[in-house]
């Protein structure tokens, strides 16, 4: 599992060097990338689908995102995309393929349904864990706001 981490540490690293995220935020970046990579890893190793494993990761990458984006006063995507690229089902889109091209029919739409979903879960585990946290930061504000003028 050490291993795995530490591609998938690597692996945010030379994606964030592939979008030129600046050196300096390159370790939050991958940073990013391997723990969400850890959340869903322990997901899946505890029995949870696919699926559900993609999503808490992705909720991850929204929360961890806009900590960080706030936290060093940088764009939320230099996170998000090293982020949710561990999650990303390419081997399985590609059995998809292969299934269909071999005529495996039954298959290959069996695995691009789940590919589908997946990919689905990822884009609302990060649309949500985003929302969630801008609603909470928006209501702090104006709370606090809404306290000073007293």
């Amino acid at each position: 599992m050490a291993i795995k981490l530490a591609a998938v540490f690597l692996m945010g690293t030379a994606v964030g060097v592939l979008y030129r995220i600046p050196r300096h935020l390159l370790l939050y970046s991958s940073f990013t990338g391997a723990v969400v990579w850890l959340i869903y890893y322990i997901a899946i190793t505890s029995g949870a689908n696919v699926i559900f494993g993609a999503f808490l990761g992705s909720v991850a990458v929204g929360f961890l995102s806009e900590f960080l984006a706030r936290l060093l006063k940088k764009p939320t995507t230099i996170f998000v995309i090293p982020g949710f690229l561990p999650l990303v089902p390419g081997r399985e889109a590609y059995t998809a393929m292969r299934y269909m091209v071999e005529g495996q029919y039954g298959q290959g739409v069996a695995t691009a349904m789940q590919t589908m979903l997946t990919g689905g879960a990822i884009a609302f585990g990060i649309f949500l864990s985003a929302t969630v946290y801008r609603l909470v930061i928006n209501y702090r504000v104006a709370k606090a706001n809404d306290t000073g003028k007293s």
